[in-house]
């Protein structure tokens, strides 16, 4: 039976924060209310440490331990279910209740009519109010001009918070809008009406939409200053992650909720506008120019692009639906037809323009410099993020790649959401596990080389497994394991399809492919003699002419000190937390990430640029990490951002004006020689052939059977009188006509 002798039901939600919240009751006990009371602590905390202490410090306190993290608000409820006080007096963990402060809250509500929620006068640490006490009502308007760049435009007009105190002598109780969730107090029974928080706010604003609701019916709100409260601002909230984040997200839902979708999202695109979303605009900017400037020019259009042309050309017109894509170095290996597929969806929408192929690349190019800001803000720090970004926004080596419609082009893009995906599984979110797998698989379809991030995955697997990880205990749920499986077959399925048909080639065929290259890195001959087989010291020349034009094309010198710094500070940051027994996720991955990517590199012992992609962001994160380092001591700070400086104007200079291209020659340049055909052929039939370095290949002159089609005057597939002959070396290219 409901105890009807409490008045007041004082509901304290913890996290992480037992010193915080013993403090809080002392100041409780301290105070000696007359009025009858009960102290509920609701526990969030997956530990139950808390319990043990609270029964020997105070025994009279009721301890309730949640299931799980349910935030402010749906801890708040939960302490509410077991509340038996006419009065809930919600309080947060990082305050302290001074003198008379519950009598004075109890009493205003027992003299005063239609009144729904109140809260006492908050003070800080030296005793003095804070400069705001509740809130204007949060209407989208008064959000974009208090939180957003406007509030420094009108920084000395009144439209921020009409509560402040500039007119408040302190003495009367003030009627507000909202009051703050810090400390308040509501009667049970319209608490119970309301049916409490509104849970899907974690935490923020949801003081804010009570305090909405309560007043749409018709209630007060009052802040009582004869009831005082020193608030520790920020005390009880110092141990979660990602804060900002969930700061956004309930001010979203908070705005979505009580003024429509299209405000909400309004409000959350203009509170957006920083100085970090302005650098990262400039920055997407400048990479979508230095991509798309002389695009006809620049964008290598090589054989093995006009068989993916072909492909998916032949996809859209006469419905071959092709399950493998090109073939690799060894013809019974071949790459996922992944960039068929996307080929072909750009052509059904925009057309079979060539150049339509290079506009997909260069989205995806700027959707990558995104999300290197994204992966290295998150991983590392804002500014590792924006330097990140900067470096590969501006990196000819990356240009050139986005430039490329290929399908090796999207690898960085997927890489770092790969990555990503795999940092925040092992925050916490297992839902990203499947992700994970998702990417892997489409990493898989786009290159055969990018199969080496799964030693990666399985690395994890097996430090999760041995340190008993609980998000590696999170992975066996039923979910999350059919979620994966789905991830995993949805971008292999036609590769699996066409294994079952061709005696499984690309699984059993890929695992003796790998094995192959492991023999082959200790010695094994190569069984294919027309590919270079690299020694160490031709490699390491190889990777880095390749380094110099992913960080500073115009000078190796300089490139070699940043690679030096770049490892050198990494080396250093992990001595030192090793000694410390202690590791960062991010740092941690970025190591794994460029060990077994850099293993996989020199097994392969292959001179091919399609193994480099998974490189990018992980060599342009630990540039920019060793920059942020040395950035970090006064004496280097100004040298550091003259170099960056001169790093991203050179390498800008380079790709203007040098019309930079690692792929022989242009789009430009082949359309030019193929207008000749068609003009010469002037409609007769005729072949086209290939002859010197890379005619061997069958795809040496697919690049131009593409154009003709395109043209409109196709070369024919059956042997022709007519014969036009190409040849391609460093002087240029050469056509032959022999009829």
């Amino acid at each position: 039976m409901k105890n009807t002798k409490i008045n007041v039901s004082i509901i304290i939600v913890n996290y992480k924060v037992e010193k915080e919240l013993i403090s809080c009751i002392n100041s409780i006990l301290k105070s000696k209310p007359k009025t009858t009371h009960e102290i509920i602590v609701v526990d969030n905390d997956k530990e139950d440490k808390l319990k043990t202490s609270l029964k020997k410090i105070f025994p009279q306190v009721i301890y309730i331990k949640s299931k799980n993290n349910l935030g402010y608000g749906g801890g708040n409820n939960l302490g509410a279910r077991y509340a038996q006080g006419k009065y809930l007096f919600f309080l947060n963990p990082d305050t302290k209740v001074l003198d008379g402060a519950l009598d004075n809250l109890y009493n205003f509500f027992i003299n005063n009519h239609n009144v729904g929620i109140i809260s006492p006068l908050f003070l800080d640490n030296n005793l003095k109010p804070f400069k705001s006490q509740g809130s204007k009502e949060l209407t989208p308007k008064n959000i974009i001009f208090c939180q957003s760049f406007l509030r420094k435009i009108f920084s000395n007009k009144n439209i921020y918070n009409e509560n402040a105190l500039i007119d408040w002598d302190l003495k009367s109780s003030r009627k507000v809008s909202s009051v703050p969730g810090a400390a308040m107090m509501v009667s049970s029974n319209l608490f119970r009406r309301m049916e409490g928080f509104d849970e899907n706010f974690f935490l923020y604003f949801e003081e804010n939409d009570i305090s909405k609701r309560i007043s749409g019916l018709g209630y007060k709100l009052f802040i009582v200053p004869s009831a005082k409260i020193i608030h520790l601002v920020g005390r009880s909230t110092k141990n979660l992650n990602n804060i900002e984040n969930v700061y956004s997200k309930s001010r979203y839902l908070y705005l979505k909720k009580h003024y429509g979708l299209l405000k909400a999202i309004f409000t959350q695109m203009i509170l957006s506008i920083n100085r970090t979303f302005i650098s990262l605009f400039l920055i997407l900017a400048l990479a979508f120019f230095l991509r798309i400037i002389n695009i006809e020019k620049t964008m290598p259009f090589i054989g093995d692009q006009g068989w993916f042309y072909l492909s998916a050309r032949d996809m859209l017109i006469n419905g071959q639906i092709p399950l493998v894509g090109i073939a690799s170095s060894h013809p019974w290996l071949h790459q996922g037809p992944l960039w068929t597929y996307l080929l072909a969806g750009v052509f059904w929408l925009f057309g079979f323009n060539p150049l339509n192929g290079a506009y997909l690349t260069i989205i995806l190019g700027i959707l990558s410099v995104l999300m290197v800001c994204v992966v290295g803000s998150e991983m590392f720090s804002k500014r590792i993020g924006l330097f990140s970004a900067l470096l590969y926004a501006t990196s000819p080596l990356v240009v050139i790649h986005s430039r490329t419609p290929y399908h090796t082009s999207p690898i960085s893009l997927f890489t770092l959401l790969f990555i990503l995906s795999l940092y925040r599984w092992i925050k916490g979110n297992n839902i990203y596990f499947p992700l994970s797998i998702l990417f892997l698989a489409i990493l898989y379809n786009l290159e055969l080389a990018t199969s080496t991030l799964w030693i990666v995955l399985f690395i994890i697997l097996l430090y999760g497994v041995w340190k008993k990880k609980e998000w590696v205990h999170k992975l066996f749920n039923k979910k999350i394991l059919i979620y994966s499986a789905i991830a995993f077959l949805i971008p292999m399925l036609p590769i699996l399809i066409y294994d079952f048909n061709h005696d499984f080639p690309q699984t059993l065929g890929f695992i003796l492919w790998i094995g192959y290259r492991i023999l082959k890195f200790f010695g094994f001959p190569s069984i294919h003699g027309e590919i270079d087989s690299a020694n160490m010291n031709s490699m390491v020349a190889f990777s880095f002419r390749y380094y110099q034009n992913l960080i500073f094309a115009e000078n190796n010198i300089i490139t070699f000190i940043i690679l030096i710094l770049s490892f050198g500070t990494l080396f250093i940051h992990a001595y030192n937390f090793l000694r410390k027994k202690a590791h960062e996720v991010g740092i941690s991955l970025l190591i794994l990430w460029i060990l077994i990517s850099l293993a996989g590199y020199f097994v392969n012992k292959t001179f091919s640029e399609a193994y480099l992609p998974i490189f990018f962001p992980a060599l342009i994160f630990l540039a920019a990490f060793s920059f942020d380092k040395i950035m970090k001591i006064k004496a280097f700070f100004i040298s550091v951002v003259l170099l960056i400086t001169l790093i991203v104007t050179m390498n800008i200079h380079f790709i203007v004006l040098s019309e930079y291209s690692e792929r022989g020659f242009s789009f430009y340049n082949r359309l030019a020689i193929i207008k000749e055909i068609v003009r010469s052929a002037d409609g007769r039939e005729y072949n086209i052939v290939g002859i010197g370095d890379g005619s061997q290949f069958e795809t040496f002159t697919m690049n131009y059977q593409y154009l003709a089609w395109w043209l409109g005057n196709s070369s024919s597939k059956i042997p022709q009188k007519l014969k036009y002959i190409i040849q391609e070396n460093k002087s240029g290219i050469f056509l032959i006509k022999n009829e």
